[in-house]
């Protein structure tokens, strides 16, 4: 224990804190050179403004369409969810001549299911009276028989949900129905058209993805080309390829983030202007919407962006060293 003791006690003191000097001395440095690429990628979009502004532009447009699609199914889909709360209404016409008797018992059929909420009997003579006002009519000639059916207006507690389809199924089969009319058929073909455009605006981010990947690459390819003595240079004395790629990084990673922010204000300006029509559509449904570019999504094709850039100067960044340094 004694020779240990002793051996611990050779070793220079000042061995572990020239250690920790050195640590700390390569993390300063790494820093450093981060934020110097940081400031020389911002500093680029001055420089450079017509080459790096048109790149973002570019990855703009080709960002915005699936992101217009993005917004546009998150819109139908409110449009049929507020429609569906609002008007998930079943008019139920039964056939003419049906006595009191079988509409009460039909009546309490409905009642017991556990997905309606509420029923409405209006009778032949209330309905009548309610198209005499509607016509602006005092009243109907009495001695004219009246032609319209009982009507049991139903409303459901889940209009799309497959118990609903289920009972309106029930509902149009029984034998004391003549017809049916409700709201949940275009409630669900608003919910398909919605799907659509969302599975296709993911589709179309995919293939379109690769399009960023391309535009970003060429135009850091171009700045490789000028910067390929210095490359060659730092690799000489010693330079790692992180080091040597970093900057391509921060260039790739700002021209990403700043055409997927440019191309939710693309969205954004292109829903205002049809801030018009898109109400409209909506007030045909009995519901309003306020056109907005969700801060989700802002965030979403800013995080894409950022990320395809990432990814391209990565792989053009490593394959130019590959071959053009490394030479």
């Amino acid at each position: 224990m004694d020779q240990d003791h002793s051996t611990s006690a050779r070793i220079p003191s000042g061995t572990a804190t020239r250690t920790a000097k050195t640590q700390t001395s390569a993390l300063n440095a790494w820093k450093r050179h981060h934020a110097r690429c940081l400031k020389d990628g911002l500093w680029h979009l001055v420089r450079r403004p017509l080459s790096a502004w048109a790149t973002i532009f570019a990855i703009a447009i080709v960002l915005a369409l699936p992101g217009f699609l993005m917004t546009l199914a998150a819109q139908i889909k409110h449009i049929g969810g507020a429609w569906a709360s609002e008007q998930g209404q079943v008019n139920v016409y039964l056939k003419t001549g049906t006595d009191e008797t079988h509409v009460n018992g039909f009546t309490q059929w409905l009642k017991s299911q556990p997905n309606v909420r509420s029923t409405d009997v209006i009778p032949p003579e209330q309905g009548l009276k309610d198209l005499a006002r509607r016509l602006n009519i005092d009243s109907l000639d009495s001695d004219i028989a009246n032609p319209l059916p009982t009507v049991v207006v139903l409303k459901l507690k889940n209009p799309t949900d497959q118990a609903s389809l289920t009972l309106r199924e029930e509902i149009r089969n029984n034998p004391l129905v003549e017809n049916l009319s409700d709201s949940g058929a275009w409630v669900k073909r608003l919910q398909t058209i919605s799907q659509f455009f969302d599975q296709l605006s993911w589709w179309l981010m995919f293939l379109f993805g690769f399009t960023v990947v391309s535009v970003i690459g060429n135009t850091l390819r171009l700045e490789l080309q000028k910067r390929r003595e210095e490359l060659a240079l730092i690799a000489l004395i010693g330079g790692t390829r992180r080091y040597m790629i970093r900057p391509l990084l921060y260039d790739g990673a700002i021209m990403g983030l700043l055409g997927g922010i440019v191309a939710s204000g693309l969205i954004y300006t292109l829903l205002t202007m049809l801030t018009a029509p898109i109400n409209q559509f909506a007030a045909e449904y009995g519901t309003q919407i306020t056109v907005i570019t969700p801060m989700m999504l802002t965030a979403l094709l800013g995080i894409i962006g950022l990320s395809l850039g990432w990814l391209s100067a990565q792989l053009i960044g490593q394959n130019f060293l590959r071959h053009a340094v490394s030479a």
